[in-house]
């Protein structure tokens, strides 16, 4: 919580955080002690001042197009990913079909958007022109005429 508290770079988390400090405030909570309680509820505050910064952290990320560190929690990841394609949605109302030229496997672009996986051939609707873009840029894609 300290390293957090101290940068405003996102601090890579396990995948499965969240999941862990639930089991460890679960424990707290059936340990045996007069402090039980005190510690139980020190417990879920810190997590949570730690989901609120963290939150903050995001959306900074977002509004400046920052690329996320490698590990986040899923649930983080999750809330990335449904800001931008809210706000992706609002700022882009055209969507345009692409034919894969290259396979890839799931490829995060330069701004930190996960894309893929695609097969060679396949048509794709795709509807970030960012990601359209990055797509014909880098050979995977091309325009296909509606």
């Amino acid at each position: 919580m300290q390293q957090e508290k101290a940068t405003g770079e996102l601090l890579p988390l396990p995948n499965d955080f969240y999941a862990q400090a639930e089991v460890m405030v679960e424990k707290i909570e059936s340990s045996k002690g007069d402090d039980r309680e005190k510690h139980s509820e020190n417990a879920k505050r810190m997590l949570l001042n730690l989901k609120e910064r963290r939150k903050q952290k995001l959306l900074t990320y977002i509004a400046y197009g920052k690329i996320l560190p490698v590990v986040i929690p899923e649930e983080e990841e999750a809330l990335y990913e449904e800001i931008r394609a809210v706000l992706d949605k609002s700022a882009e109302p055209g969507v345009s079909k692409m034919r894969v030229v290259s396979s890839i496997p799931e490829v995060l672009t330069a701004e930190g958007r996960k894309i893929g996986p695609y097969k060679q051939g396949e048509i794709i609707e795709i509807g970030n022109s960012r990601d359209v873009e990055f797509m014909i840029k880098n050979k995977i894609a091309e325009p296909v005429n509606q």
